[in-house]
């Protein structure tokens, strides 16, 4: 969640794959960001003589496993080159580094800012000794294909011995510390305003504790986080499995502003250094953050924090606003103040939609919010933006989805995933969210244009085959076609993007013909995607019918319940989650391109019996109620916004080794006549009672 993301490093290039690897044997060093397209500031404890012009690879040491512990907020681990144990914590915005040398060594501390990490090369750094203890400077991100823009990183260094640069090659340094005979501290503080934002942060964070109690209180904070939602019940590894992916779901996102609210605008031609707002004690009232893609938000991590983390949306949708403001446009994945076009369509609206209508946001000029929204649906706004598309507005496809309400695929290959089915069902998605809002804020014109739109999706439904398919320009049916080609599609096929309109659930019926139509179409997709464990490699989304790896198919499970078979519903998570979404251990995974958190949120959601196919978007915001994994659980509502203390869902006839379904559900005591719950419901607090049965 922070800025600061200090972890070991033994793959140090790549966008995928990088960083910390578990399968390999090598650390390279400990850098401290690990971010949607930014990193930097590379540092390794070493002893004797090394050659700097080597890079990386001069210095890197083995160590094993059996000499390592990870924790959330830590992390331990011995390199066996140079005989060192080095442990890692963390603030927000402060790496915390603690080197314990082998007697008599000649103890040595490498500064790397050339070395390329992750996807991000370097440019140009300085760094200056300002005095025995301490060290600044600065470091150049250049950009890259989805961050177009660069970043200067500055840090702020401070170590409880003394140092000095003994060796120096290109934007390389060795720090010479003779010989120590306690452990070494040392504390990088970072920022991407200035190195005395950089220092203030280190000042503000740090304050003269010591190693173990910053690492105290980090694995406290964690544990405050994730103590959000208690479980009870289960098997020792499903609660492992659930508390991992409740990490994952909040790990993604991080924090870009200083401890005293200033952030890098990054959306002009010129870097701007701007301010957050401050309270009556002089805090920011909110933070700014980075983010991947919102894609797939909608079914993962925004009805999981609209319950869960509320702060989260509150900060992101003013992080964002505040984006519009400075630069024209909310984003759709922001790089420390850049738009990265990340993605396809209008992305945040549904976010925006949640915000509003759950009051987690609340805008002192709503109608500008929903004026800023709605650009993003015109031409000029981010459907005008296929992936990346930094500095056309030509591959989205919006004017063809006006003017014919569906998007060819002849559109000009400006960026990314310029695929017109697929931003067509997109489009369609969010403006059925954008006419939420428009309904909300009594804006009758706009509720019945987006209303429209929002069928847009039919127009790319073959029903004379019962398939979402791609259309040419002239509005022919692309010929040949298989709903397992790539074709049409943005990282899924035919089969997955049939059944993504999951806010159009009676459209979606009367394609097919009747319920029995459709339920049986998605039973064949399920059974068809089942033999391959629900999953494929990324790039290989279109090999399935419905890619639980990847955000498109992340919706289906839950429209056999809209459709009016709970039962289906709940066989086919509990499927997905015992082929998929099970186990614990290092080489396990998170079922697919986790994407900062997506994954684990809609493995959290699934778990706990709890998901909106609309991303509760709509006013009320609304959640099916499926079978949980576990016998209790208890959500820990946040005071700040809601009004009850805990919500609590107990489930009596769980079975662990095999599905077992709902057969009834009361609310404090009262009957539900469905499987649904309002957010409103939810936040009150009170017990949901299930009962299952086979």
């Amino acid at each position: 969640m922070g800025m600061i993301n200090l972890s070991p490093d033994n793959h140090v290039a790549g966008d995928w794959g990088g960083a910390y690897r578990y399968s390999l044997s090598m650390i390279k060093g400990f850098s401290h960001i690990h971010a949607w397209q930014i990193s930097g500031i590379l540092v390794m404890p070493i002893t004797g003589a090394v050659d700097l012009s080597e890079g990386c690879d001069g210095w890197e040491s083995p160590f094993s496993h059996e000499n390592e512990v990870c924790k959330p907020g830590y992390h331990r681990v011995r390199l066996d080159r140079h005989n060192i144990d080095a442990e890692l914590t963390a603030t927000m915005r402060v790496g915390v580094h603690r080197y314990t040398f082998a007697s008599n060594a000649d103890a040595s501390i490498v500064i790397d800012l050339a070395t390329t990490l992750g996807p991000c090369q370097m440019g140009g750094a300085s760094l200056v000794q300002t005095s025995a203890r301490t060290l600044e400077g600065w470091v150049i991100n250049l950009p890259t294909v989805r961050k177009p823009k660069p970043l200067t990183i500055y840090f702020a260094i401070e170590l409880d011995v003394d140092c000095s640069i003994s060796q120096q090659v290109g934007d390389r340094a060795v720090l010479s510390l003779g010989k120590v005979s306690d452990p070494v501290e040392m504390r990088v503080a970072i920022s991407y305003t200035s190195i005395d934002a950089a220092k203030a942060n280190r000042a503000k964070e740090i304050a003269g504790r010591s190693f173990d109690a910053i690492a105290a209180e980090a694995r406290a904070e964690w544990n405050l986080a994730l103590a959000r939602i208690d479980v009870e019940g289960g098997t020792a590894e499903q609660r492992g499995r659930f508390y991992t992916d409740l990490f994952f779901s909040l790990c993604g996102r991080r924090v870009v502003s200083d401890v005293a609210g200033t952030y890098i605008d990054n959306t002009t031609d010129t870097p701007t250094v701007r301010q957050i707002p401050l309270d009556d004690t002089g805090r920011p009232l909110y933070q700014h953050h980075n983010s991947d893609a919102f894609w797939g938000a909608q079914w993962s991590i925004t009805p999981l924090w609209a319950i869960a983390f509320p702060k989260l949306i509150h900060d992101f949708c003013h992080c964002f606003f505040d984006m519009y403001l400075n630069g024209g446009l909310i984003p759709r994945g922001p790089a420390a103040g850049n738009y990265t076009f990340v993605m396809t369509s209008a992305q945040t609206t549904p976010l925006f939609a949640c915000a509003i209508h759950t009051g987690l946001f609340k805008p002192h000029d709503i109608d500008a919010v929903y004026q800023a929204l709605r650009k993003n649906h015109f031409p000029g706004g981010l459907m005008s933006k296929s992936g990346y598309e930094h500095h056309t507005c030509i591959g989205g496809g919006i004017e063809d989805y006006i003017e014919r309400g569906y998007i060819p695929e002849d559109l000009p290959k400006a960026g990314f995933h310029t695929n017109g089915a697929s931003q067509t069902i997109e489009h369609a998605y969010n403006d059925h969210a954008l006419t939420q809002l428009a309904t909300t804020l009594g804006k009758a014109d706009d509720a019945a244009l987006f209303t429209r739109r929002s069928r847009n999706w039919q127009n790319v439904f073959d029903r004379a085959i019962g398939f979402a398919r791609p259309r040419s320009r002239d509005g022919s049916w692309i010929e040949p076609y298989n709903p397992s080609d790539r074709r049409g599609w943005t990282e899924c096929n035919g089969w997955t993007m049939t059944f993504y309109a999951a806010h159009d659930i009676e459209g979606l019926i009367a394609c097919f013909g009747s319920h029995d139509a459709m339920r049986q179409r998605l039973r064949e997709a399920f059974e068809l995607t089942r033999d391959r464990g629900f999953f494929v490699p990324h790039d290989h989304h279109e090999q399935i019918p419905l890619d639980f790896g990847n955000e498109p198919a992340l919706g289906a499970c839950h429209l056999f319940q809209a459709a009016g078979d709970h039962r289906s519903t709940q066989y086919w998570i509990r499927q997905v989650l015992d082929k998929l979404k099970s186990g614990n251990a290092p080489t396990d995974h998170y079922g697919g391109d986790e994407d900062q958190g997506m994954m684990g949120a809609w493995n959290v959601l699934s778990t706990i019996g709890l998901f909106s196919p609309d991303g509760a978007a709509g006013k009320p915001g609304r959640y099916m109620i499926t079978a949980p994994l576990f016998d209790r659980v208890t959500i820990h509502l946040d005071p700040h916004y809601f009004s009850g203390k805990t919500f609590t869902i107990e489930t009596t006839g769980i079975n662990p080794m095999r599905v077992r379904y709902i057969a009834s559900a009361t609310l404090d005591n009262v009957p539900l006549a469905s499987l649904e719950l309002t957010h409103a419901q939810i936040v009150a607090g009170g017990v949901l009672r299930l009962t299952l049965e086979d």
